[in-house]
């Protein structure tokens, strides 16, 4: 007799969160979240979506699902994101990009009179919010939104001008990919001279850009002792909007010219490289690991098996960015490239330590592609996590976002075997 598991019915009957031993049975093997400090997330919940909790849209594109992420919380002390929440309209393109503008342009020009002044420390102080703001503004801006380009190149320029005016906390890098310059950033822990430091590589998600990852997923591994790594890959920031650059589906061609770029700094390492995938690099990471020995450990949030079937399927008001991030030329297009986009028959060559992060409730990637990446990378001594999906729909419209944890760096810390810094 078979059950019609679908994940609406297995939500109905609360399987999704009645922990390990049903899902177990389920998925014929373990499949704990292991319970990596005191602040990790609950022990054992691999579920699906809560469909009956999804904003409902019908007419609209994407398969009737809202694109959930263009909200800003109340929940904040900020006053130019309170303003923000105020006046924008709840998941509209044109809102969200007009609103964030608003507040950018603004902090712009409170720096600009402040370097009139020269006030330099305040002046920094605007263009980095700036510089935020713009980003915000050009997030999730499609290819074909006239926009777009020009707010991305006021973010690049907002930074730089933080930059021109404090000294940064980390390097400007280019690494050359099949003749094409990849551009991004280096940042590593102090220490005496001669020191060389184990590192991380960041894979970035479908809308990250490595001007935001140095300065803040970066800094809590480099607080712990190990340097990091950031480009903007072929279908992220730079790379995608001005050199039109895709990515590809072996990943691990891509990590390869990093690590023999990483090979040649005397301040590296080269024996204890990790890397870590966020978002659609919980695809991308582990992909690249299973062809390149070189990586010593993982660490994913939002784990997946194949980005076909765990994003642009699963959460389809993103197709049109994953269509452009691949190079594709239209969705259906899309579709029959990204069959290559999977790590099925690959995992198992995986073989350094790996952690899987997935939430339970997350709506953009299937926590099942966790799952199914966890199960196919048998020769990975890997373990679980809960509470590292996508926080967008929880925290953004529905109250303050809750702790997540700093488990994953110092996981990597001992995996790595850095030393922390004081």
């Amino acid at each position: 007799m078979s059950l019609p598991l679908s994940r609406r019915s297995m939500m109905t009957w609360g399987l999704a969160s009645a922990g390990v031993p049903v899902l177990s049975r389920l998925f014929g093997a373990s499949a704990l979240a292991q319970d990596f400090g005191p602040s990790s997330g609950l022990l054992g919940v691999v579920g699906g979506r809560d469909e009956k909790a999804l904003f409902p849209g019908p007419n609209m594109p994407g398969g009737a699902q809202t694109e959930i992420r263009m909200v800003q919380s109340i929940y904040t002390s900020d006053p130019d994101e309170l303003e923000v929440a105020f006046r924008m309209k709840p998941y509209d393109n044109d809102s969200w990009i007009t609103e964030w503008s608003k507040v950018a342009k603004h902090n712009e020009e409170v720096a600009d009179r402040f370097a009139q002044a020269g006030l330099k420390v305040s002046a920094a102080e605007y263009y980095r919010r700036a510089q935020d703001f713009y980003s915000n503004a050009t997030l999730y801006a499609a290819e074909s939104e006239p926009r777009q380009l020009p707010l991305y190149r006021k973010m690049v320029e907002m930074f730089d001008k933080t930059w021109e005016l404090q000294r940064p906390n980390f390097e400007r890098v280019q690494v050359t990919f099949e003749g094409k310059t990849l551009r991004g950033f280096f940042r590593k822990p102090g220490g005496a001279a001669g020191t060389r430091f184990p590192v991380v590589i960041g894979f970035q998600g479908a809308d990250s850009m490595a001007h935001n990852t140095i300065l803040g997923g970066a800094g809590g591994f480099v607080a712990r002792g190990m340097a990091y790594l950031v480009l903007d890959l072929p279908g992220q920031g730079w790379a995608m909007r001005v050199d039109g650059l895709a990515l590809p589906p072996d990943t691990e061609r891509v990590v390869k010219v990093l690590i023999d770029y990483l090979e040649t700094r005397p301040d590296v390492d080269a024996n204890r490289i990790g890397i870590q995938g966020i978002s659609m690099g919980g695809w991308s990471a582990p992909r690249a690991a299973s062809g390149e020995p070189r990586i010593k450990a993982v660490v994913v949030a939002s784990g997946s098996l194949n980005i076909g079937q765990d994003l642009f399927h699963y959460y389809p008001p993103i197709q049109e960015r994953v269509r452009w991030i691949i190079g594709a030329k239209d969705l259906q297009d899309a579709a029959r490239k990204l069959r290559d986009y999977t790590t099925e028959g690959a995992a198992q060559k995986i073989r350094c330590p790996m952690v899987v992060g997935y939430g339970s409730d997350d709506r953009i990637m299937d926590p099942q592609g966790a799952n199914r990446l966890y199960q196919a990378a048998v020769n990975s001594k890997r373990q679980m996590m809960a509470g590292l999906g996508h926080p967008h729909h929880a925290a953004k419209a529905g109250g303050p976002r809750p702790e997540r944890p700093d488990t994953l760096q110092d996981w990597m810390m001992r995996e790595l075997r850095a030393d922390a810094q004081s």
